[in-house]
């Protein structure tokens, strides 16, 4: 393993840096939402889900974690198990007087990620440490965050392999695709709950960061930390037709008593579906819907629960599939 290192940072995050003194806010992110934002921050499709707020805990989803909060839940969907359970809840996002300074956080981590990203090789997870006080006051949970530079894998067969190799999420491939489409790309990416990438590690890093940078002679700000993995949390693949493309992604939830929540932007209609007897949470963005926070036309997402698999399927904002069609292809994953 490479022992860590400081890199310079560039005038785009040094701007962001000086923009004033946060309110004291945490922005900590749970499991589910660290996958989720992985993944769709990967399709390129969309700009980051900001969620924001005062510090509450929170015990939904994968693991008992304080979120971003500021967002407050209106109409939702659930769905139960046999036992009578709510495994699964939609919750509709809305921003309040917080969300300015999550932005804030936001451009400025994405900033510093998207650095560190450009040095990574296919295959390379690291951990890495911004050395700031306005920065670190927005997120008092996370101070250690990683980025990994996934290998794009050119066929579903390659995915399965590695997918098998790493005991990733089992990952059904579809048996029904629209007219035009075809496969396009695989990715796998480490588990966030085990091992160097999980949480517990990288709050056992920081004081090595802190020491590193308490000790730098330059006032470099940004310090990495290469780590190694083993074991496949999470993976997506994508098939394209043109310009759309139909995003599946698999990760896994680490069992919880909680439930899972899916959540929903304003202009974006829910209700539950079933296909081949899976109970299914289906999504359709509206005209009124924002461009700038909703990524999709189509949406559909489901737990596994046997399997403990979370899934999600999703298509492209301009997406030319008709909703039928969409969920024909979802369902054949199940079928």
């Amino acid at each position: 393993m490479r022992k860590a290192k400081a890199t310079l940072q560039d005038e785009t995050i040094k701007g962001l840096l000086i923009r004033g003194e946060p309110d004291p806010i945490d922005v900590r992110l749970n499991v589910m939402e660290r996958v989720q934002e992985i993944h769709e921050r990967r399709s390129g499709k969309h700009k980051v889900r900001h969620r924001t707020g005062a510090v509450v805990t929170i015990t939904c989803l994968i693991l008992v974690l304080t979120s971003l909060t500021g967002y407050a839940a209106s109409r939702y969907v659930q769905i139960l198990n046999s036992k009578g359970e709510v495994v699964v809840q939609t919750k509709e996002i809305r921003e309040d007087k917080y969300t300015p300074h999550a932005k804030t956080y936001m451009e400025m981590r994405s900033a510093y990620k998207e650095h560190v990203l450009e040095q990574l090789k296919p295959g390379e997870l690291a951990a890495y440490y911004v050395h700031d006080e306005t920065l670190n006051a927005y997120d008092t949970g996370n101070r250690v965050q990683t980025v990994y530079q996934p290998i794009v894998y050119k066929t579903f067969a390659e995915l399965k392999k590695q997918l098998e190799i790493t005991a990733g999420p089992l990952l059904p491939e579809p048996r029904y695709l629209p007219k035009g489409y075809s496969f396009a790309a695989g990715k796998l990416f480490p588990s966030i709950t085990e091992g160097e990438a999980s949480l517990d590690h990288l709050k056992k890093l920081e004081p090595e960061f802190i020491r590193m940078a308490e000790s730098s002679p330059s006032d470099t700000k940004l310090f990495i930390k290469m780590l190694a993995w083993n074991k496949a949390g999470s993976a997506n693949v994508s098939y394209t037709n043109g310009e759309d493309t139909i995003y599946i992604t698999a990760f896994v939830r680490k069992k919880q008593p909680s439930s899972v929540v899916f959540r929903n932007h304003k202009g974006v209609s829910v209700e539950k579906v079933t296909e081949g007897g899976q109970e299914m949470v289906y999504m359709e963005a509206s005209k009124a819907a924002s461009v700038d926070e909703v990524f999709y036309k189509h949406k559909l997402e489901w737990l596994d629960e046997e399997n403990e698999v979370i899934y999600s399927v999703f298509d492209n904002q301009g997406s030319t599939l008709s909703k039928s069609e969409f969920i024909r292809t979802a369902a054949s994953m199940v079928e």
